[in-house]
């Protein structure tokens, strides 16, 4: 049996309707945040989600933050994010 990763598109394809945040859209030129919460195999997932976004989607540039595990944000880092990046991409889980 042979094991397979699947890489999800990021981009949105409900353009209208209800969203409580409007959709990104395409991403080509956006600046993309990555709050890596310390975990080796999620920085491996970065560096290749940068590859990606990079080559499939034009993004200007993909910012790395780091975030705590099993803990909150610092202060002030959720609005920093949101005034610098035009979409973000958290490790939730591990």
């Amino acid at each position: 049996m042979t094991e397979q990763l699947e890489y999800l598109d990021p981009t949105c394809t409900r353009m209208g309707g209800d969203l409580i945040v409007p959709a990104v859209g395409s991403l080509e030129g956006k600046v993309i945040a990555f709050l890596n919460n310390g975990w080796s195999s999620f920085g491996k997932i970065g560096d290749r989600l940068q590859e990606v976004l990079t080559e499939k989607h034009g993004i200007r540039e993909m910012r790395t933050y780091s975030i705590p595990s099993a803990m909150p944000p610092p202060a002030g880092l959720l609005d920093r994010v949101a005034d610098e990046c035009d979409a973000a991409v958290v490790g939730m889980a591990n």
